[in-house]
């Protein structure tokens, strides 16, 4: 009979703590909304705490020549042009600041490129390029001929492809990288076989 009489208390009050609608549901509401208000209100503590007119003094202190952000700064086609760099055509081509801050032929993420990838995704190493090549730049200049910059922005991703698939082959000893000829013709690298420069 015992046994019946407790198990019919632990059944009791089990059918309680399961409903809910008891003292501690309320209570746990309760803290619930507490805690809401208080974080809301200590939001609402910080933005009255900022300086807006020195947020707005520190973000046009970096920004660079171009107006663009010095630090992860996004580079749009007009900024790109106005650097130098030829941009080609299609949708994306833009890129962040340190593609072209990253040393040459380290553009962050090139490694990460699948072959065959859409332009876009060649664009952060395409910046890294132009922005680095300086002198050693040996393909004549085509920064007014939109064909020739979207030719020679194909003939660079294929560049980027082999680069990637050397690099990722296991039983190389070497380490490929992006060079000047990343966006040479095949007759432009000709006087460059054998390791000897001809005139042409």
């Amino acid at each position: 009979m015992f046994k019946y009489l407790l198990l019919l208390v632990l059944v009791v009050a089990v059918a309680n703590a399961g409903r809910g609608d008891g003292r501690g549901g309320k209570a746990k509401d309760r803290a619930k909304a507490a805690a809401k208000d208080a974080a809301r209100e200590e939001v609402r503590d910080r933005a009255e705490d900022v300086d807006r007119d020195a947020a707005r003094e520190r973000a046009k202190e970096a920004k660079g020549k171009h107006g663009k952000a010095v630090e992860g700064g996004l580079l749009k086609k007009k900024v790109l042009r106005k650097m130098g760099i030829p941009v080609p055509s299609g949708k994306g081509m833009i890129a962040l600041q340190a593609c072209a801050d990253a040393p040459f032929g380290e553009s962050p993420k090139m490694n990460k490129i699948k072959p065959g990838a859409r332009a876009k995704y060649y664009m952060c190493a395409w910046v890294n390029f132009h922005a680095n090549i300086g002198d050693d730049k040996a393909s004549p200049d085509y920064s007014d001929d939109q064909e020739e910059i979207d030719s020679r922005f194909d003939l660079f991703r294929t560049c980027v492809d082999e680069v990637n698939e050397a690099n990722n082959d296991e039983s190389n000893t070497h380490v490929s990288g992006v060079n000047f000829f990343c966006d040479m013709t095949e007759a432009e690298k000709r006087p460059y076989f054998n390791g000897l420069a001809r005139d042409m």
